[in-house]
């Protein structure tokens, strides 16, 4: 049997789990996020528009386009686990560099003197770049 015109009289009732329904018209507030230690944005946006730095032998391509900051990877730079090194450790990469840097099979060692090169090179072009001057 089919209802013709059937017409709800009430709102059916919102699921706590769907969405943001939980949260409509409560009094709570959202927390901003906190801000990681040593996040500096001018850093992170002096590596856009570069080169490559990292340059590693048989996986970086000859045009990058796809340029980010890589984060070192050593403890003496801030690195733990779930933590990232602070932003002034980043030199521009590929993404194909940058995924050799943190998931390739490379020894320890070799990752760190490929980055640590890198570094040494970009880091008086950064500075020049955002008018730091150089310790």
């Amino acid at each position: 049997m089919k209802r013709t015109g059937f017409k709800r009289s009430a709102p059916a009732a919102l699921s706590p789990f769907s969405g943001n329904a939980a949260l409509h018209g409560t009094t709570f507030k959202r927390k901003s996020r906190k801000k990681r230690e040593g996040h500096d944005k001018r850093m992170l946006d002096a590596c856009r528009g570069e080169n490559c730095y990292l340059r590693v032998p048989g996986v970086c391509p000859s045009t990058a386009e796809t340029v980010v900051p890589c984060h070192s990877n050593e403890q003496e730079h801030g690195k733990g686990m779930g933590i990232k090194a602070r932003d002034e450790f980043t030199v521009p990469g590929c993404f194909a560099c940058h995924a050799w840097l943190d998931q390739g099979s490379a020894p320890r060692e070799e990752k760190f003197s490929v980055w640590r090169a890198a570094y040494r090179a970009w880091e008086p072009v950064r500075a020049a770049k955002l008018s730091i001057e150089v310790v």
